[in-house]
């Protein structure tokens, strides 16, 4: 636990409200939001999950257990409820339905679930915390209301992906009575003052954080034999969901055929990446990644859009310099020092920053150095006491205050 002069004393219980969290059935989802809930605990904050789960997906009950605690250290635990709703799915395509599209009724559903646990467990939170826009977003605003407390969207989401399913003016009214909003990024506190209307003074920015005790430099040699590695070659690393957004596959484009070098590539999904010089390709446990990367010299994500990445963020915890997207999503985490900035569409220019990293020791050791001095502004216990003075010091306007 963080010591007492340094937590944040404001708010003593808060409700984290996400369809994204690990479970054994999926332990690798949301460990970004498990991070968060942890930090929260540790400055002494009782912080407790509900992640409403859909009856389709729920039949193995083992999976999504309805209740648990996760100890993360002595006197430091946070309490996990997963309720069970009915979803009749949620798509862009049924807007024009309006207050009968499956996406409302769905959204109705998984507010009820949230405001069913709450009642059942007693829980009275200080303040309510929704990570991503919608659903739980949406969610907390409206039982914030109810119940008397300032609620908190966080928004991580690229491109507003969640909101395009509502539509511009659900989210404005869905959203309107929010004490405040947590953007991951400076792109994405833009994009809510310039899509959806609100005021800049509700809206923080807050870049992902990580556990810097778990992701630092570790044993390139160990690491590398851990996991079967080749001990001689330039280990390009590229983490994420195999998805063409992503850029997963074209980093796999850009090894392919290289001259002492291999790819590490760490996830699953539809588009998996394909090179004839792969020396691993599969879903990593959260735990196994820190060795994974310590394995590595180098981190490439050439991604089309995101919130804000938190491989970049764990792969800098660990010392790699970075090859990622010129975009203005990753304007808060990379410079010049530590980074190497592309198209992420040139599948040549990745091939060149890679080939420009394996050749030039000197730059890669400079490069190193830079992103592990810059990865200690991310720290996700930092970025939880952060998070929580805002909220506590939004949290005391009136609702006529925070109207956009």
């Amino acid at each position: 636990m963080i010591p007492s002069d340094q937590t944040c004393n404001c708010i003593s219980d808060l409700l984290l409200v996400t369809s994204n969290y690990p479970s054994s059935a999926r332990p690798t989802h949301g460990t970004f939001v498990q991070q968060f809930a942890h930090a929260v605990a540790r400055q002494g904050i009782r912080c407790t999950v509900i992640q409403p789960v859909a009856l389709h997906r729920s039949v193995k009950r083992k999976a999504f257990p309805y209740h648990e605690v996760e100890h993360i250290e002595e006197g430091c635990s946070v309490e996990v409820f997963r309720p069970r709703y009915v979803s009749l799915s949620a798509r862009d395509s049924f807007n024009w339905l309006r207050r009968f599209s499956p996406s409302r009724i769905t959204l109705n559903r998984f507010t009820a679930a949230v405001r069913r646990t709450l009642r059942k467990n007693q829980l009275h939170p200080d303040a309510l915390y929704g990570h991503f826009l919608y659903f739980s977003g949406a969610t907390v605003v409206q039982i914030g209301r109810e119940e008397g407390a300032p609620a908190f969207p966080c928004v991580g989401e690229g491109e507003f992906w969640t909101v395009r399913r509502f539509g511009t003016s659900h989210a404005q009214k869905a959203l309107i009575a929010a004490a405040g909003f947590l953007a991951n990024s400076s792109a994405l506190k833009q994009a809510l003052i310039s899509e959806l209307g609100f005021d800049a003074n509700r809206i923080s920015v807050f870049p992902n954080g990580t556990d810097l005790t778990q992701f630092r430099p570790g044993d390139k040699s160990a690491a590398r034999k851990r996991f079967g590695l080749p001990e001689d070659l330039f280990l390009v690393a590229s983490v994420g969901n195999f998805l063409e957004k992503k850029g997963i596959v074209r980093v796999g484009k850009a090894i392919d055929g290289l001259d002492g070098v291999a790819g590490v590539f760490a996830g699953s999904g539809p588009v998996p990446p394909i090179a004839t010089n792969m020396a691993l390709c599969r879903r990593v446990a959260h735990d196994e990644m820190p060795d994974v990367l310590a394995a590595c010299d180098v981190f490439v994500l050439p991604t089309l859009v995101e919130g804000c990445c938190n491989a970049i963020v764990e792969a800098m915890a660990c010392g790699l310099p970075i090859i990622s997207s010129t975009g203005t999503f990753n304007d808060d985490l990379l410079d010049d020092s530590m980074s190497i900035r592309v198209d992420p569409m040139d599948v040549a220019a990745i091939r060149n920053a890679i080939v420009h990293l394996r050749d030039d020791v000197d730059l890669r050791r400079s490069m190193s150095k830079a992103a592990l001095l810059k990865s200690k502004r991310f720290d996700v216990n930092d970025r939880a006491r952060r998070m929580l003075e805002f909220m506590a010091a939004q949290g005391g306007l009136s609702e006529e205050e925070v109207q956009p």
